[in-house]
């Protein structure tokens, strides 16, 4: 079922995945992009009558409460909201490098605006009655973590284990959750990894086409072995992933 004529907000909408989302999904929607940098966003969509761009520090849960607050006055038939931004930050915590810094942002960014922007939205469509779809984009480190990354891969397990409650929370309404496995993608965040990647367009489609199919979870690119693998051999899969 081809998703249109619905009004869908992405967070991280000017790179990567969720550029190439927001690309897709102009073509018969209204696509809401917030981001730390307007001046970025405007200058990618001006043209695009279609688009909309709000400025929000995810750094911020006060900017995140503002942005929301005017994005559901603007646009209250908002229906989809699809959490996409992430930042990943790869040295351990014994290397000189690492930041005590870096784990908050990480936090932050991956798990606390996810959860205060669901809640947000989960309050506005109560109140609307609206059917309404909450897509949260995680990885398959989210259940077989990697050597590096480890606050990334923690905030991605959180993720996920947050959508399914989430989503048992809500079997009773109209509202539905639905959660991303992706395995390494084509994207800024991991430009100079080695390891086959599959492109952010082609994770893009994936999504889309899982979300018109109302999917509860998508398993992008080859993370769709990984229930089967974790059932036959989770020693392996977990081996695999340690150095991915």
């Amino acid at each position: 079922m081809e998703i249109a004529n619905k009004t869908i907000l992405i967070t991280g909408g000017t790179s990567g995945i969720g550029l190439a989302m927001v690309k897709q999904l102009s073509a018969h929607n209204v696509v809401l992009v917030i981001a730390r940098s307007l001046e970025k966003t405007t200058t990618l969509f001006r043209s695009h009558t279609n688009i909309h761009c709000y400025n929000c520090d995810l750094l911020s849960n006060a900017n995140i409460a503002e942005c929301v607050k005017q994005i559901v006055l603007d646009h209250p038939d908002i229906s989809i909201l699809i959490n996409n931004a992430g930042i990943q930050y790869t040295p351990c915590f014994i290397d000189a490098d690492f930041t005590i810094n870096s784990i908050e942002e990480e936090i932050q960014v991956n798990l606390y605006a996810p959860l205060i922007l669901g809640a947000m939205l989960i309050n506005h469509w109560q109140q609307k009655n609206n059917n309404a779809t909450i897509v949260n984009i995680s990885s398959a480190l989210a259940i077989f973590p990697k050597t590096t990354a480890a606050v990334y891969c923690a905030t991605k397990a959180a993720l996920h284990s947050f959508s399914s409650s989430l989503s048992y929370q809500l079997e009773s309404t109209n509202m539905r959750v639905c959660e991303v496995i992706l395995p390494l993608v084509d994207t800024p965040m991991t430009a100079g990894r080695p390891g086959k990647k599959i492109s952010a367009d082609f994770a893009a489609k994936e999504i889309i086409l899982g979300i018109g199919k109302q999917k509860k979870r998508i398993y992008g690119g080859k993370t769709k072995w990984i229930p089967l693998l974790a059932r036959v051999s989770p020693a392996l899969i977990a081996k695999i992933l340690k150095k991915y």
